[in-house]
């Protein structure tokens, strides 16, 4: 079934701020082919002289309210009079071309919903929400003249004082980017595959490397271990990428409850981070620290610091981002973590940042908190600024033009000027050229595993997106200090001690290979343009001649899409103060 609504009047105000346009849904024309969308006007407390109400959330077809408007060119607020009576309810909303998604609130009241920014160009458009959940009530749309809003500078300074001087050059580095750009992100396969990134990721985006990679330390939980999982040296895998490439290493862990695993089919021991495959009560844990809960709770903590300080040994620093989406949504919390409520997660956290800061010297991390912000009362779930560092967000929309502002402007309003702001996953890439319009300005972005990346948006999509000058990739990152730079051995693919022309022939014959190829010869996970320039640079230290590669040779595999195009100088130049202060003078401005 579909229903549509196509409203036909437009109220215009004008206020002290400029013009707000108000549309009444109540006057408009329902088309339905059986759902029982309609006017009504039982409820008191709505705009105008009605309310649309009625919509389902079963229908193969999703319903939608569909409202032809027509704008003055500008920046809008929209705010939505809605009711929802039934529960938080979410919905889809399409302004034009551009798209955002939300929630609404619990309300048995008619309320006013934030549904985000959006830049109107002057004429005709469509307006439409999708069903969604269903089960709410639609008054009127309202877009109000607004101004975009730049993200404050954010200074540099870590939430453990004795953080490594390297901790502090990237925290450094990331603060002296933050609002004029991005850093490309990329979570690893939950299977912790040799390859650092897979060929189907490579090829989606030319082969432009992500100057971020996400790694899951789930397969190190302790009761994962004890049914036989394996992380396969992830840890290692991604300490030598980081030492070979100078990327930057961001990790997560689905942690396994610690005891109390259902085990039974659609609730296996492998699904034991989700509340409804296990039986542990952290609340109940935390409450007595004398319990062997608690002690377990320890003993998974210190099974993570293990691996943990195998960074801190390589002088390595991490985005380390625990205890994500605890609050899941206003239905429940997806994950164990968040099941017993706000205090429990805080307190877990605090637990956490304890054992790893204090009692094991993690001073390599730095701690990320994801926010839901679509959640009612999310601010209640966040730890503390004592123990955070940068506030990331986790952004699935069912369509990959949402321009993300509702999130971002909701977290700006919180902690603009405090901490910095990241996409800290994500099904698609924003488009960079809305993320401009909107001043949406994530520290980083970080989208979930390939099918995430490769199924939504196009190759050239996503490759004009992280190409452009505002996203760095890894081949515009920073040199980083924990980048380990060999001159002896560079170029020297085959191992003899020596840079020639045999090298020359092992690249060739390397080509497109991933995996830590012993051709790779930056270390960015695939052989291509840039290891044939390792090999160039070094013969040519030595007063060798040197062939030029093939026109063949360098159109085969990626090619085409691997040598990067030229970017502003200015990003390799990037030397930051390993003070944790320093001036911004210079600034413009699985579910998973």
């Amino acid at each position: 079934m579909r229903a549509f609504l196509t409203l036909l009047t437009l109220l215009i105000a004008l206020t002290a701020f400029g013009q707000t346009y108000r549309f009444e849904a109540e006057t408009g024309v329902i088309t339905t082919s059986g759902s029982n969308t309609r006017v009504a006007s039982s409820v008191a407390g709505y705009s105008g002289t009605g309310y649309v109400t009625g919509f389902p959330n079963q229908d193969p077809v999703v319903d939608l309210l569909t409202v032809p408007a027509s704008l003055d060119e500008g920046l809008y607020d929209l705010y939505v009079g809605y009711r929802a009576p039934f529960g938080p309810k979410g919905y889809e909303l399409l302004v034009g071309d551009e798209a955002s998604s939300g929630m609404f609130g619990e309300s048995s009241a008619f309320a006013e919903h934030f549904g985000g920014q959006f830049y109107l160009d002057q004429g005709a458009l469509d307006v439409r929400v999708s069903e969604g959940w269903g089960y709410y009530d639609i008054d009127y749309f309202e877009f109000r003249s607004a101004e975009v809003r730049r993200p404050l500078p954010v200074e540099p300074v870590l939430s453990n004082p004795t953080a490594t001087p390297r901790t502090r050059y990237l925290m450094n580095y990331l603060a002296d980017n933050y609002g004029t750009q991005t850093l490309f992100g990329q979570q690893r396969e939950y299977y912790n595959p040799p390859a650092i990134m897979t060929p189907g990721v490579l090829s989606h985006t030319g082969g432009m490397f992500p100057a971020i990679v996400g790694g899951d330390l789930s397969d190190y939980s302790p009761s994962r271990v004890a049914f036989g999982a394996n992380a396969n040296g992830e840890s290692e895998r991604l300490i030598n990428w980081a030492q070979q490439s100078g990327g930057i290493v961001s990790l997560m862990w689905h942690w396994n409850a610690p005891t109390g695993l259902i085990n039974q089919p659609g609730q296996e021991w492998w699904r034991g981070f989700y509340t409804d495959a296990t039986t542990f009560d952290v609340g109940a844990a935390l409450a007595d620290p004398a319990s062997p809960e608690y002690a377990l709770l320890l003993r998974d903590i210190d099974a993570i610091s293990d691996e943990l300080l195998k960074f801190k040994a390589a002088d390595v620093p991490v985005l380390w981002r625990p205890l994500h989406e605890a609050q899941g949504n206003d239905s429940g919390a997806w994950f164990w973590w968040g099941a017993s409520g706000p205090d429990a997660l805080k307190e877990l956290w605090g637990l956490m940042y304890d054992r790893m800061t204090n009692h094991h010297g993690l001073d390599n991390l730095i701690w990320v908190s994801t926010a839901q912000v679509e959640a009612s009362n999310w601010q209640e779930w966040y730890p503390g600024h004592d123990q955070v560092d940068i506030v990331g967000v986790d952004i699935y929309s069912n369509d990959p033009t949402d321009n993300m502002s509702p999130q971002w402007l909701e977290l700006l309003n919180e902690f603009d000027g405090e901490k910095l702001i990241a996409l800290s996953e994500t099904g698609s890439l924003p488009p960079q050229e809305v993320m401009e319009r909107y001043g949406v300005s994530f520290s980083y972005m970080l989208p979930w595993n390939e099918d995430f990346l490769t199924n939504d948006q196009s190759a050239a999509t996503v490759q004009g997106i992280i190409g452009d000058d505002d996203v760095v990739v890894l081949s515009e990152l920073a040199t980083m200090p924990w980048r380990q730079i060999n001159p002896a051995a560079a170029g020297d693919y085959n191992g003899d001690g020596s840079v020639d022309s045999a090298d020359y022939d092992v690249w060739t014959a390397m080509y497109g290979l991933t995996g830590g190829a012993p051709a790779d010869g930056n270390g960015d996970g695939v052989v291509d343009a840039v290891d044939y320039t390792v090999w160039r640079d070094a013969m040519a230290a030595a007063v060798l001649a040197v062939p030029e590669p093939s026109a063949l040779t360098l159109c085969a595999g990626l090619i085409g899409s691997l040598i990067t195009k030229s970017r502003s100088p200015r990003r390799e130049s990037w030397e930051p103060s390993l003070d944790p202060v320093h001036s911004h003078d210079s600034r413009r401005g699985l579910s998973n």
